[in-house]
């Protein structure tokens, strides 16, 4: 059959919204909105809004904005390539109102997938970071599948003071079908050193559970 384009969406909610093993609600719950579109070409758009959701009242947490292009090489391999535009607010744990960008490269096949990042300016203006991931999933049973996701950040050149010259993160999610629901448990970290969030620091470590629904 011919592709078609098509759009996608979803909304979910996490008991905590984590980024390369850091909490960047606060350690607070989060509702997140996802919004795609596949072109036929292989080029396609995604847009994500995160609002957190605290003791006070609920606040945007950060924006994403991403385009791309995606192409089969063979059967079950497949490339992409693209950029993807970040905004944080002063409402997440960074505490400031601060940006970046980031160009990649990828590829994925059967249950597995993996891409390189390069930022210019990673939350600063002048720092420059690459980032390295490799993801995998598989299927447990009926309606259940366990994830898994290793990645390692390193500066390029200098680097923002107190910061290490390099860190990793991980996280492994099982989650489960419900009807058109997903629910999920993961367990992730990163290091070294612990998170800070809120003037003190935490536990690098952390359970979070959420829900998510396509729509």
């Amino acid at each position: 059959m011919p592709a078609a384009a098509q759009i996608s969406g979803s909304i979910g909610i996490e008991s905590d919204y984590r980024f390369r093993g850091y909490s960047l609600s606060r350690g607070d719950p989060a509702v997140t909105v996802d919004l795609g579109y596949d072109h036929a070409s292989g080029v396609y758009v995604n847009g994500t809004a995160t609002l957190g959701i605290d003791e006070a009242e609920p606040a945007a947490i950060g924006y994403q904005a991403n385009v791309g292009y995606a192409a089969q090489v063979s059967p079950g391999v497949s490339i992409d390539a693209g950029v993807v535009r970040s905004w944080y607010t002063r409402h997440s744990s960074i505490g400031r109102d601060t940006h970046y960008t980031e160009a990649y490269i990828g590829v994925a096949t059967r249950g597995l997938s993996s891409r390189v990042y390069f930022s210019p300016d990673y939350l600063r203006p002048k720092v420059r970071t690459v980032y390295a991931e490799l993801e995998g999933a598989v299927d447990l049973a009926p309606k259940w599948r366990l994830a898994g996701h290793a990645g390692l950040l390193a500066h390029l050149g200098d680097r923002p003071r107190y910061t290490p010259r390099e860190h990793y993160d991980w996280r492994l999610t099982l989650a489960r079908e419900v009807g058109r629901l997903e629910l999920s448990a993961g367990l992730s970290g990163g290091g070294p050193g612990r998170d800070y969030y809120s003037g003190r620091r935490h536990g690098s470590t952390a359970l979070v559970f959420g829900a998510s629904l396509p729509f």
